[in-house]
């Protein structure tokens, strides 16, 4: 290369879009924070460039080195989703979909799980001589695209409402608690915001490029019910673990331990709720797309019940890599937490009081206390777009001297848009179940 040109690289990443049963995710962060991206070392400019792909377009096969350097994979409705549809392996397309996927891998496109993501990508770790058992145990452990020796972890997982110990056993749909029912939470000055899940202060790793250079020992990334992580004791290939869970559990802390709740309207509480669904559609504009999801947020009633939810996340891995083991070494990383995501400092998790209208919709549990947010949310929302950033420059083989830098994001229109959907509550039940 002649002294003064300079070359500049372009990351193709394939953000998995599809959302199969309506519940939404976080897929819409991940653009504003990687495409277009721009830095430089040395003599070389490296810029993403992202695209939604969507399930037709992977079985299509559209999804190859090609055309894309990274798959990533986003949590809740897409990575959640997926791993429940994508249980039934039954079906042709399911079967067809994941051999694309695990060609890609072959080929040595990369992968980045998150939270759901990874739950997606892995089998199901339940612990010594634990078998899946519910309905939603068995239909992530049957999603595992075969691909990673890692493996995800949940003591306990299952469908609120919908699994048959529910109502002797609520404290059994484990960490999806602090997925779904989280009211909007509040500031110390009275500001109302979207609060689900908990920001963890994760204990990070150095011996990475990713986590090289950053000062401090822990990393307070936001954490919304996904699993812990799990490492084999004889890998078949490179495995680290960046980041783990904190000693202290969650379900112990008590800023960040919540009760279970016991669903007691039966089949006609279901019923009534499909009907003021169709109503609450209709009313916002929302068509029957979404009827039964929003029935399963309306359905009532519920009691609060004395067992807290335990997860037996502590000191577990929460970020890990792995070099896929041929000649083309994919690179697969996986993170349980989401650095998209915005955080926030101090308060607690608090239980609402049991109403006769209590259901997942409103909220059982809500953050207080909540330290004011800066000005414009920059330290808030985009504390760890960087994280972002360097998983997905490292996914790509970037050379570990020339990961982006640690910085904050921009607030820019498009992520004022967000923080104007996402973040602050403006009052509205459908407001509070879009940000599940």
């Amino acid at each position: 290369m002649a002294q003064g040109k300079t070359k500049t690289q372009v990351i193709k990443v394939a953000i998995l879009a599809q959302e199969p049963l309506g519940w939404g995710s976080g897929k819409h962060y991940f653009p504003i924070i990687l495409d277009n991206y721009i830095w430089k070392k040395g003599s070389i400019t490296y810029k993403f460039k992202t695209t939604f792909i969507w399930d037709k377009d992977v079985i299509k096969g559209k999804l190859n080195i090609d055309n894309y350097d990274v798959l990533l994979t986003p949590g809740g409705g897409v990575g959640d989703g997926q791993a429940v549809v994508k249980g039934f392996n039954i079906s042709i397309k399911v079967r067809k979909w994941k051999k694309q996927i695990r060609r890609f891998i072959e080929n040595g496109g990369s992968y980045i799980g998150i939270c759901g993501g990874a739950a997606l990508f892995t089998d199901l770790d339940r612990g010594p001589d634990k078998k899946p058992k519910s309905l939603m145990e068995r239909l992530y452990q049957k999603s595992s695209l075969k691909m990673s020796c890692v493996k995800h972890y949940y003591k306990d997982l299952a469908l609120p409402i919908f699994y048959p110990s529910q109502y002797n056993h609520p404290e059994r749909i484990g960490a999806v608690a602090y997925i779904f029912s989280f009211a909007p939470g509040i500031t110390k000055d009275g500001e109302k915001i979207h609060t689900g899940g908990v920001p963890v202060d994760f204990k990070i790793s150095k011996d990475n490029p990713i986590f090289k250079d950053y000062p401090e020992e822990t990393l307070r990334i936001r954490w919304w019910g996904g699993p812990a992580l799990t490492t084999p004791k004889n890998p078949d290939r490179e495995v680290k673990v960046l980041a783990h869970y904190p000693e202290t559990e969650l379900s112990e802390n008590p800023a960040t331990k919540i009760f279970s709740w016991r669903y007691v309207g039966g089949i006609t509480g279901l019923i009534v709720a499909f009907f003021k669904a169709l109503y609450f559609g209709k009313k916002n504009n929302e068509g029957i797309n979404n009827v039964l999801l929003y029935a399963f947020y309306l359905a009532k009633p519920w009691k609060r019940t004395n067992k807290i939810l335990e997860l037996n996340f502590s000191n577990k891995p929460s970020i890990t890599t792995e070099i896929y083991p041929n000649g083309n070494k994919a690179r697969i990383i996986l993170c349980t937490s989401h650095p998209e995501y915005m955080i926030w400092w101090a308060g607690h998790i608090a239980e609402k009081e049991e109403q006769k209208d209590s259901c997942i919709g409103s909220g059982f549990h809500e953050w207080t206390d909540i330290k004011p947010l800066s000005k414009t949310l920059q330290d808030e929302l985009t504390y760890t777009w960087w994280v972002v950033r360097r998983m997905t420059a490292w996914a790509a083989k970037v050379p570990d001297d020339h990961m982006p830098p640690i910085e904050k994001g921009e607030i820019n229109d498009t992520a004022q848009e967000i923080i104007k959907k996402n973040i602050y509550w403006d009052g509205t039940l459908i407001d509070i179940m879009k940000n599940v």
